[in-house]
C-alpha cells in the first residue's frame, strides 16, 4: 500500500480518532485538576456539617439527660417528703386511737 493510498484514511477515520483521544486526554486532565478536587471540598464541607449536627444532637442528648436526672432527685426528695408526711400522719392516727381507746 503506497502512501498516496493511505492518506485518505490518516486523514479522515485516523484523525478523527487522534482527535478523540486529545479530546479524553483534556477531559481527564480537567476531571483530575478540577472537578476531583471541587468534590473532596464538597465532602469535606459536607462532613463538616454532619459534625456539627453530631455535636449539636450530643448536647441535646446531654441536656436531656441532665433533666431527666434533676426529676429523678425531685421524685426521690417528693417521695421521701410523703414517706414522712405519711408516717407523720400514722403517728398522729395511732395518737388519737390510744387517746381513744384511754377515754373509753
Amino acid at each position: 500500500m503506497t502512501f498516496d493510498a493511505l492518506l485518505p484514511y490518516l486523514a479522515g477515520p485516523g484523525s478523527a480518532v487522534i482527535c478523540l483521544l486529545i479530546i479524553i486526554a483534556g477531559a481527564y486532565k480537567i476531571a483530575v485538576n478540577h472537578l476531583v478536587p471541587m468534590g473532596r471540598i464538597a465532602v469535606d464541607r459536607h462532613m463538616a456539617e454532619l459534625e456539627r449536627a453530631n455535636q449539636r444532637h450530643e448536647n441535646a442528648v446531654a441536656a436531656h439527660m441532665s433533666h431527666i436526672v434533676k426529676m429523678g432527685d425531685r421524685y426521690d426528695r417528693l417521695a421521701t417528703q410523703h414517706a414522712n408526711e405519711h408516717g407523720a400522719i400514722l403517728e398522729a392516727i395511732e395518737r388519737v386511737s390510744d387517746r381513744l381507746e384511754a377515754a373509753k
